[in-house]
């Protein structure tokens, strides 16, 4: 059976965007929505991470069915975490998937670990059987040359959201609605 799991962002915030809707959303189509709650800020680490996820493979509940939303550092995490355990899912949707901001210190060292290498990418496209890329034409982390790569390494279907930044609170999303349609669709 579908299910929905979302991946939140470095500091959590997605929880506060977007992800209350697709909650709903598949609450009221009655499918399965999982959000996990990673570590975060400077207890971000992608082992964490991993075990976490690890607990859904477990019990199955991550699986070829799964349609899975990243947003921002998330996006970083699912390609290599689906590479790195040879995981397939139906659907992967990443929202503002490349960050490429200036940083340093442990935050760089945090993005640095979760970082997928291009071959990680590739390898990702045979994982996963739907792609696609929502971003913003105004992303204050990542440019948007370098979020049109991401997608393009994923052969992902772009979907452009004009002014919405990086899809957190302070961007004012609190619904994607291609999101929903993709879930629903899928």
């Amino acid at each position: 059976m579908k299910n929905v799991f979302i991946i939140h962002s470095y500091n959590g915030n997605t929880e506060h965007s977007f992800a209350p809707s697709i909650e709903k959303l598949c609450e009221d189509s009655n499918i399965d929505c999982y959000f996990p709650r990673f570590p975060t800020g400077s207890n971000a680490n992608y082992d964490k991470w991993e075990q976490i996820l690890n607990e859904y493979i477990k019990k199955g509940t991550l699986n070829e069915k799964s349609i899975v939303i990243a947003h921002s550092l998330g996006a970083h995490f699912i390609p290599k975490y689906l590479v790195k355990n040879n995981i397939r899912i139906n659907t992967y949707i990443s929202v503002a998937g490349f960050v490429d901001y200036n940083y340093n210190g442990n935050l760089k060292n945090i993005v640095d670990m979760f970082q997928p290498t291009s071959s990680e990418l590739e390898k990702c496209k045979n994982l996963v059987e739907n792609r696609y890329s929502i971003y913003s034409d105004n992303d204050n982390i990542s440019s948007v040359d370098k979020l049109e790569n991401y997608a393009n390494m994923l052969s992902a279907h772009k979907i452009v959201i004009n002014g919405s930044g990086h899809f957190g609170p302070k961007s004012g999303i609190t619904e994607i609605k291609q999101i929903n349609e993709i879930i629903l669709g899928e």
